[in-house]
């Protein structure tokens, strides 16, 4: 026992994960989040930075696109982290950052870090190509330089 909760093996973490990505990512799901986050969650990637942040989230993904199914296509675990490795697709049938559905296709890839804290999800990143998933529904991308060098 460490910390009030049991420690999962890695089998189990792993499937842990992959049961909350199909349950709440693919199924829309988003009242299973309490099953597998931790009461006291951190997401590093959505504001605000805690469950209700992912839930908006999660549904803003699912109004823009409804049949959006996230394949895992890899995994790496070090102690209680882990890396996933996913491939989204989906069609574009609702509003996503200002553009309208396109009806479009969609095949992008993102990737989402957890810490697993007693058998529960305890923290999340994400890092997702918004840039190709914004070329693929024909939304406009406005180039901005990096930055400016004044001579």
């Amino acid at each position: 026992m460490s910390g009030g909760g049991l420690k999962l093996s890695i089998e189990q973490n792993i499937e842990l994960v992959r049961t909350f990505i199909r349950k709440f990512w693919n199924e829309g799901n988003l009242e299973c989040k309490d099953q597998y986050l931790t009461e006291d969650y951190v997401d590093h990637a959505y504001v605000p930075s805690n469950k209700d942040g992912l839930a908006n989230m999660a549904g803003i993904l699912h109004t823009a696109f409804p049949d959006q199914v996230s394949t895992v296509e890899s995994i790496v675990v070090q102690d209680d982290r882990m890396v996933v490795r996913l491939r989204m697709t989906g069609t574009h049938e609702g509003d996503f950052r200002g553009t309208a559905a396109s009806h479009q296709r969609i095949d992008v890839n993102l990737y989402r870090e957890y810490r697993i804290e007693n058998g529960r999800i305890a923290e999340h990143w994400a890092l997702f190509d918004t840039a190709s998933l914004l070329r693929q529904i024909g939304a406009e991308l406005h180039q901005q330089p990096v930055c400016q060098i004044n001579k």
